[in-house]
């Protein structure tokens, strides 16, 4: 589940639910930007997600970098009329916003935007971002068997979104299955004279607490988040009888998988007359050899999932990923200092921002809508190739979490043109990204509610103002 529906709970930090698009052409038009389309990304294949974490999802990455340019583009003020009656006209919590153009910086629109909000899975956009700075978005998280002597060790290397059948490379979730890692160490260990092997597990790569001490325990309760670790199935959601994801988090998830690998080496061994015992949890030997090794799908497809399915967990691992990345330890405590570090260094502004997660599920998190919007304007800008983060975006009608916004006539004009990343708390619904005018200019948009009575209201007042900055 994602931080992008409200739970049933009472309490207002709640959220979530999952879902996955259908494809949708982008729809510039040649000359709106410089080079064409890469700001605006096709979203291929995909399937709404009905049971945990198993679609089939691709996203590509942008497939170029540009400058902004339009003629005669929006100045300062121009959307103030249109916009102001939304505003006023709102009274299921407070609205702020700000409308930002991409190419120049100037901020064309600002209402109640000085103030620090809570923004909800908004916040996901500084770990993608903290995210692409650290990390090659070509990389992949590589899990492996080492060996020394007659102990193996499963070697956690960051990838949780392990699938439990062969490796499919044309999957996301599931691009590294644990089948096909069993049957290369299968196949390696058949060369050799011995035949009985202990199974270790080292999940040293993260440290500190598994578990984020500012969740709420009925959030935990209800499986929105669970204990982290460096490798799990399905982004923290348990495999079932046949293999596939279900919604039940597991407890010890790097454990999980240690058995299932466990099971599957001694089903495969038994024609070989090769046995293995469960070990221990221990970092493997220095001098250990790998004999099997699988790889997850690439570092920016992982963040193109995490965004377009708001998946908090998968964030809390890309948080940490992106920590040992910058070479510092993979904890909590690490991460969420990267992300300040990393804004601070690139000269985006940090002015009240607030962090006790990773993925924006506790209602302690602060950040301004500048923050947030110099964000995504380097992003569209590329600078430092930070485009590959734009897949990540859900197109409005169209994927991931705005499939099913955008859905009445007067929120019509931003559908497959405005891309904005949602965030959903029983008392916070925010949306923060970039849209197309008919003019080719492109703006950067964020849009927060907080002290929210009624959620179908606020996503209502976004939606329809972000269609009045899009004006198709």
């Amino acid at each position: 589940m994602s931080a992008d529906t409200p739970a049933s709970s009472s309490r207002s930090s709640s959220a979530r639910s999952s879902r996955s698009g259908w494809g949708i052409a982008a729809l510039l038009t040649a000359g709106a930007i410089a080079t064409g389309a890469w700001a605006f990304p096709h979203i291929q294949q995909a399937q709404e997600i009905q049971d945990g974490a198993d679609p089939s999802f691709s996203a590509p990455a942008p497939s170029g970098a540009a400058t902004p340019t339009a003629t005669q583009t929006l100045t300062a003020g121009a959307l103030d009329t249109q916009l102001k009656p939304i505003a006023e006209s709102f009274n299921a919590g407070n609205i702020s916003g700000t409308v930002t153009d991409a190419a120049t910086g100037e901020l064309l629109y600002s209402h109640r935007a000085d103030a620090a909000r809570i923004p909800a899975s908004n916040f996901k956009i500084l770990t993608d971002y903290t995210l692409m700075r650290h990390a090659d978005p070509a990389a992949r998280y590589t899990t492996a068997v080492k060996q020394a002597e007659n102990t193996l060790t499963l070697v956690a290397g960051g990838d949780t979104l392990l699938g439990t059948g062969k490796s499919n490379e044309d999957l996301v979730v599931g691009h590294a299955g644990l089948q096909t890692l069993a049957q290369k160490t299968i196949d390696a260990l058949a060369q050799q004279d011995q035949k009985n092997f202990v199974l270790n597990l080292d999940t040293s790569l993260y440290s500190g607490p598994a578990i984020n001490s500012a969740w709420a325990q009925e959030d935990i309760d209800a499986g929105f988040v669970n204990n982290l670790a460096p490798v799990a199935f399905y982004s923290h959601y348990s495999p079932g009888a046949d293999g596939r994801s279900t919604t039940n988090r597991p407890t010890q998830p790097a454990q999980e998988v240690q058995q299932h690998l466990l099971d599957t080496l001694n089903e495969l061994g038994a024609q070989q007359g090769i046995t293995f015992t469960l070990g221990k949890e221990k970092k493997a030997d220095d001098g250990a050899a790998t004999v099997a090794a699988v790889e997850s799908a690439t570092v920016s497809e992982q963040a193109a999932y995490m965004m377009q399915e708001s998946d908090n967990m998968l964030a809390e691992a890309l948080g940490r990923n992106a920590a040992v990345a910058a070479g510092k330890e993979g904890s909590e405590q690490a991460a969420k200092d990267l992300v300040r570090s990393t804004l601070e260094a690139d000269g985006i502004s940090t002015a009240g921002l607030a962090q006790t997660d990773l993925c924006g599920l506790s209602m302690d998190n602060k950040v301004t809508h500048e923050t947030l919007t110099q964000i995504v304007r380097a992003m569209v800008n590329d600078e430092n190739g930070l485009s590959a983060a734009l897949s990540g975006f859900p197109v409005a009608g169209g994927s991931g979490t705005l499939e099913s916004r955008f859905d009445d006539s007067a929120e019509a004009a931003a559908r497959g043109y405005a891309r904005g990343k949602t965030g959903t708390l029983n008392k916070v619904i925010a949306l923060t990204g970039y849209t197309e005018r008919d003019n080719g200019q492109v703006l950067i948009y964020s849009f927060i509610t907080n002290n929210v009575t009624d959620t179908a209201q606020a996503k209502n007042a976004i939606d329809r103002s972000v269609a009045v900055v899009t004006n198709h």
